[in-house]
């Protein structure tokens, strides 16, 4: 890190703040690199933070995917003359392109659901209404 200097101007000591702190510097070292108080490190670096842009949700999805989209072609010429260790990063990549187009490992096949489920489901029901009324759900529909 390069100390600051007293004609320096206020953002080019924010960004040098912010590319340390990037960089894994913690705020005593980014303060006492200043010659700042921790307290007015932090100051600088929160503003510095607030002004920086960050995409929603939804607009960084659609960034990530066009990135990945793009490594794609550039891993799928790769593969096409014959880098095989290629194959493996390809693989990532759309692997990657699924989490965030909402599929993942984790999402179970559909289990089917018949007349034999509903019945277990209805008797399920019948017994916890039964203990939730102390009584039989058959008298309870007699009533």
């Amino acid at each position: 890190m390069i100390a600051a200097s007293p004609n320096e101007s206020h953002d080019a000591r924010a960004k040098r703040m912010i590319a340390a702190l990037i960089e894994g510097a913690d705020l005593e070292a980014i303060a006492a690199q200043e010659r700042l108080p921790a307290k007015e490190a932090q100051t600088i670096l929160r503003e510095e933070l607030g002004q920086r842009w960050v995409a929603p949700v939804a607009d960084f999805a659609k960034i990530q995917i066009a990135r990945l989209e793009n490594l794609s072609l550039h891993v799928m010429d790769r593969i096409d003359s014959g880098e095989l260790a290629a194959i493996d990063r390809a693989l990532r990549i759309i692997d990657r392109l699924d989490r965030y187009h909402g599929f993942n490992r984790a999402s179970p096949a559909v289990e089917p659901y018949g007349e034999e489920e509903r019945v277990r489901l209805r008797d399920k029901l019948s017994a916890v209404a039964a203990r939730l009324y102390g009584e039989q759900p058959e008298s309870r529909s007699e009533q």
